[in-house]
């Protein structure tokens, strides 16, 4: 038994939970129940990013029953994209699957992202065929998507979402970058991984509330756009010419109109709304410029993305911060 423990699982399972007390017995054991019915050696990996509530004693309890479950404690709250990070780097399977602690994406769909990982591939997602989100998620899901396409080249599934399955070499590679404000989802494409989707069932959040407000989804929009591509800068300039030519031609009619003769009369309203708009353009400029330089500002600090506070089920002694390099 202790060297079937020891042994490197075939499927590592990367659960952030963030206050999610209700849900992880049931999660817990309908995991395991499926990952057996797949004949599957596995470890669980619960990462507890600053939870409040029970959720900690929870885990302790499971892991107390079963080995197989593995936890590690985040000092404080660090963001889902740092707990996933934790949870992958300390990951030891040939696999990773990466799914939520609410319990929206049902364990029982797993069998259909190893079926299609058997034909070859190296990451599947779990596109939902019906989502069960507030609208603002939804409406701030579709916007990310558009972006990723539009403006940042990015082509990924449609309504990709954190419910996949990832080579473990893959998934650990792209943990370990340098980058300090990733964006997974994106760093999966930009790595070569040859993926794909597969439809999945998406249920109701069965406890507790989501943690994801729009203030986090614009912010998570943001890191998207910023951090991963310098298209925005770019279209700042090409919008910034943009608004020169038209002052430069209707200046140039202008003088035309008043070299000709023509009683020109001034329109104060006019060149007030011109002087706010170019205002406003600037403003926005100055913002996404301001992004770009804050995070080289967070990447020069080199502070690691997290600190583990404490782990259970771990056999070597845990990396106490999320420093890839250190």
């Amino acid at each position: 038994m202790t060297a079937a423990l020891d042994a490197a699982p075939e499927l590592s399972v990367v659960v952030p939970v963030l206050n999610e007390e209700g849900n992880v017995c049931e999660l817990t054991e309908r995991l395991v129940r499926v990952l057996e019915e797949q004949a599957q050696r596995f470890e669980l990996i619960y990462v507890d990013d600053g939870s409040t509530d029970g959720t900690y004693r929870a885990l302790q309890e499971l892991a107390g029953k079963d080995p197989r479950v593995k936890i590690l404690r985040l000092a404080r709250n660090y963001g889902q994209e740092a707990a996933v990070q934790a949870g992958m780097l300390r990951s030891r399977g040939r696999w990773v699957l990466q799914t939520d602690g609410d319990l929206q994406n049902p364990p029982e769909e797993i069998p259909k992202l190893l079926a299609k990982r058997d034909e070859g591939y190296e990451i599947v997602y779990g596109a939902r065929r019906e989502r069960r989100d507030p609208i603002h998620r939804v409406v701030a899901s579709k916007v990310m998507v558009l972006v990723m396409r539009h403006v940042l080249g990015i082509r990924l599934p449609p309504d990709v979402t954190t419910f996949r399955i990832i080579d473990g070499q893959t998934a650990r590679f792209i943990a370990g970058l340098p980058e300090k404000r990733k964006f997974f989802s994106a760093l999966t494409e930009w790595s070569g991984a040859r993926g794909v989707s597969v439809p999945v069932a998406h249920d109701e959040r069965r406890a507790g509330q989501t943690k994801y407000n729009l203030a986090k989804l614009v912010n998570h929009t943001f890191d998207l756009m910023v951090g991963f591509s310098v298209r925005p800068l770019r279209i700042i300039g090409v919008v910034g010419v943009t608004f020169a030519l038209i002052g430069i031609l209707f200046a140039s009619y202008r003088v035309a109109q008043k070299l000709l003769g023509v009683d020109i009369a001034m329109g104060y309203t006019s060149l007030f709304a011109a002087v706010v708009i170019i205002g406003g353009f600037q403003l926005i400029a100055l913002s996404v410029i301001g992004e770009y330089v804050g995070r080289i500002f967070i990447q020069t600090q080199d502070r690691p993305l997290f600190r583990v506070a404490e782990e259970v089920g771990f056999a070597s002694t845990p990396e106490a911060s999320g420093d890839p390099t250190g």
